[in-house]
């Protein structure tokens, strides 16, 4: 594959940044009236078939029985164990919260990088995830009085860890060749999964559909166009062209994204700690994409 420009490397790094940190708060929305199973599973079986769809009819071959294996295991992961979490913690928690624990991802992908592929962190990369960890932990601190229940915690800190495997050994397992149609694979499977487990929770035969207000099928809509369908592919894309510990490097920015959202549109409070931390976070972000000793661009199975 060849290295790609500057200009879309920075694209699609900000796409991330902002599209996912904005999703928290969309996800906060979507589930004042819709189920959270439902709301993550029919998300991304919508991107996924859409993107498959688009995919054959540009010629792209379905993916074969072994590559199924594949994307199902990378959507297991990614879907039903990351992203539903994700969703059902948000009844509970507050969106900033989850966007705290959600930026404890760096830290587990960059050990399970390393141990993947044998190689150290280096001094830059090291002082970046140094840093923010200080960050996070700064805007947690600021935050955790809003917690009100120690499940929900645990819940996130799962989900965090099954994003990070998925992250990197999820690169070793059986995928398509292309890109979008690996993508679209790994969503629809992890959507019919978290939809099998809708279903057989009973939210499917106690959904209103005349309770569900417009205000969340708008952000339904929202989370499915953009934080699914656009904005997973770019992920998947740059973690086939860059490492993934600093792909990860968006979970630094995106607990800055959600509780400016949260302030803004759901009168979240932001405290003078909030805002030391997120000078902290910024300049770790720079130092986790940039640092290593040399720049890699590691094997993957996935091309586009």
């Amino acid at each position: 594959m060849p290295r790609p420009s500057r200009l879309a490397l920075v694209s699609a790094f900000l796409t991330l940044y902002l599209v996912w940190g904005s999703t928290y708060l969309g996800i906060r929305i979507g589930i004042e009236t819709l189920p959270p199973f439902l709301l993550a599973g029919g998300r991304f079986v919508v991107a996924g078939l859409a993107l498959m769809i688009w995919s054959r009819a540009r010629g792209t071959p379905l993916p074969t029985p072994r590559e199924w294996l594949g994307v199902t295991g990378v959507g297991t992961c990614l879907v039903l164990l990351s992203n539903v979490p994700i969703v059902w913690a948000e009844r509970h928690i507050a969106s900033g919260v989850v966007a705290l624990f959600s930026a404890s991802s760096p830290l587990m992908i960059a050990f399970f990088h390393g141990h993947r592929t044998g190689t150290s962190l280096g001094r830059r990369r090291a002082m970046g995830l140094a840093l923010g960890t200080i960050g996070v932990a700064l805007l947690a601190s600021a935050t955790f009085d809003a917690v009100p229940q120690l499940l929900p915690l645990v819940v996130m800190v799962m989900a965090s860890l099954s994003w990070s495997i998925g992250s990197t050994y999820g690169r070793d397992w059986g995928q398509p060749r292309d890109l979008l149609m690996a993508s679209a694979g790994q969503m629809l499977a992890g959507g019919l999964l978290a939809m099998t487990v809708s279903l057989l929770s009973g939210e499917l035969s106690q959904l209103d559909i005349h309770a569900v207000s417009a205000r969340s099928m708008f952000a339904w809509g929202y989370l499915a166009l953009f934080g699914s369908l656009i904005a997973y592919p770019v992920f998947q894309w740059l973690l086939g062209v860059a490492d993934a510990t600093s792909v990860a490097s968006y979970t630094y920015v995106n607990p800055i994204i959600a509780l400016t959202l949260g302030l803004v549109f759901m009168g979240e409070q932001v405290s003078p700690r909030m805002l030391i931390a997120t000078a902290v976070l910024l300049p770790a972000v720079g130092l986790v994409v940039t640092g290593g000793g040399k720049p890699v661009l590691p094997e993957t199975k996935i091309e586009q």
